[in-house]
């Protein structure tokens, strides 16, 4: 019958998880309910395991009468090889340059062994895929901010006005979206893993507009279209009228 001291160490062997492989929570349950029944600190490694030095459990059981507990203190982990100051300088590389990649920081600092990585992740700086989006130079950037600001106390009835329109190419050969396959390792230069591709695919070019009240008609856009063949056979007579 489990008396209340043993009872006590099974509850916390339940509530608690040790990171050492070699004594698991059982094993040091069992030492601290052994100590507790007057057994020295070699017969009790004799009981549960050789391999437990006495010394070990010694300290396990000074341990348990100072924290109450059964599990490691948790390590600090290995020191940084680098100052908080090399940390803010690597933090602003990265700042000033956001396609430097941590080899030619590393490069750059003489200091080899560095992990770059870690203190780029630690300074919230992780390795993204950039987004795609039209290239927009700066006179392009301002004149998008001057017309945001102008139009953001715009209310419901304003937008109702508006007309709005847009163009796509449409591939006839196939989609330029990104498509996926599920392949195996050693499959991917199989016929049915593949997108094919051509030179000069068949495409046309289509244009469409669109109010609050209905959608406007497609109109096909036939050979190359540059500004002012858009205004004579788009905007007069398919926006405008």
């Amino acid at each position: 019958m489990l008396t209340a001291f043993s009872r006590r160490v099974c509850v916390i062997y339940s509530m608690e998880k040790t990171s050492r492989k070699d004594w698991s929570p059982k094993k040091r349950a069992t030492a601290i309910t052994l100590k507790a029944e007057g057994y020295s600190y070699r017969e009790i490694a004799k009981k549960i395991d050789p391999t437990m030095t006495p010394s070990g459990i010694r300290k396990l059981c000074m341990r348990f009468q100072s924290t109450g507990c059964i599990s490691n203190k948790p390590g600090k982990g290995r020191k940084t090889c680098t100052s908080v100051k090399t940390d803010r300088r690597i933090v602003r590389m990265v700042l000033k340059n956001r396609r430097i990649t941590s080899k030619e920081i590393d490069e750059s600092l003489h200091a080899c062994g560095v992990n770059v990585r870690n203190r780029l992740v630690a300074g919230g700086l992780r390795a993204r895929i950039p987004r795609k989006k039209p290239y927009l130079n700066a006179k392009q950037r301002s004149a998008r901010i001057q017309w945001a600001k102008q139009h953001v106390q715009w209310k419901k009835e304003d937008w109702e006005k508006v007309l709005f329109s847009d163009e796509v190419r449409i591939s006839i050969f196939g989609s330029d979206s990104v498509r996926y396959v599920r392949r195996r390792v050693g499959e991917a230069s199989l016929p049915e893993c593949i997108t094919p591709t051509m030179k000069h695919p068949v495409s046309v070019m289509v244009w469409g507009c669109m109010s609050r009240n209905r959608v406007g008609r497609l109109q096909i856009l036939e050979g190359t279209i540059n500004a002012d063949k858009y205004v004579k056979t788009v905007l007069e007579p398919k926006l405008l009228s």
